[in-house]
Formats: C-alpha cells, sequence, structure tokens
C-alpha cells in the first residue's frame, strides 16, 4: 500500500504519505483519497482531467485534493493515476487519468467531502517527503 489512514481521529478520516519527491507525495495524495472513496485497482485510466490550483503550502496541498474532489463531486470521476504537469511554491497542475464512478463495478467506500487544513502536513523530513491530510466525511 502506497498509504496509511490515520486512525486516531473521531468522526473524520484521513491518510498519511510518504514518498521521495515533492511530486510523487502530491500524487500519492491525491490517489489515496480517491482511493479511500472506491478500489482505484478497478478504475480504467480511460479519461484525462487536469486540475490547477495556486496557494502556498501545506495548505495548496489540501487545495489541489479539493480540486480533484470537485471532479468527483461534478462529473463522478473517480482517478486511478496522476501525474505532475507543474509545481512551484505557489502553484500545482495536476494531469488525472480515470473514469466517471459506476457503481455496478466500482466499490463505495467513504463519501468525502473535503479535505482541510486540520492537522495538514506537507514536510521533507531527510530524504523523504511527508504528507498528512485530514478529510471532512
Amino acid at each position: 500500500m502506497f498509504y496509511e489512514t490515520v486512525d486516531d481521529i473521531t468522526a473524520d478520516a484521513g491518510i498519511r504519505v510518504e514518498g521521495s519527491t515533492r511530486e510523487e507525495i502530491i500524487c500519492r495524495s491525491v490517489l489515496a483519497t480517491f482511493n479511500e472513496i472506491t478500489d482505484i485497482d478497478r478504475v480504467k485510466p480511460s479519461l484525462k482531467r487536469e486540475v490547477s490550483q495556486e496557494g502556498k503550502f501545506p495548505f495548496l496541498l489540501a487545495d489541489i485534493i479539493n480540486r480533484a474532489l470537485h471532479l468527483h463531486e461534478t462529473e463522478g470521476f473517480v482517478a486511478s493515476s496522476c501525474s505532475v504537469d507543474e509545481v512551484s511554491e505557489e502553484k500545482v497542475t495536476l494531469s488525472l487519468l480515470g473514469e466517471i464512478y459506476d457503481p455496478a463495478r466500482h466499490t463505495s467506500k467513504l463519501v468525502i467531502k473535503a479535505a482541510t487544513y486540520h492537522r495538514l502536513r506537507f514536510e521533507r523530513r531527510g530524504e523523504k517527503w511527508i504528507a498528512q491530510v485530514i478529510f471532512d466525511i
């Protein structure tokens, strides 16, 4: 598994992700979010969507996840693949591959309303990047 759930919270859900680059940690965080919604192993990478967000880290991480969640809410889109097109201290642009959620083929897990700033982490520790995101469910 490329992430772990945060279990020491009540009434919400969360993820903790590690990676070797900033780009990897951003994509892993977005994909972990979608994997909390449905099993992304069952999602075909047949549609492409782009999301972009400006801001400052660590808040930019939660904000780009919320952009991706907006696609899920408005289109039913779920991602199974992610690549970073642009990343700076003030902007992130992602390309997401996935498909429209189909309850006949995709499992239903959590209903995530939003990524929050509560206990939000996006930091480098030695050679690793670590992110933590708490969701409002």
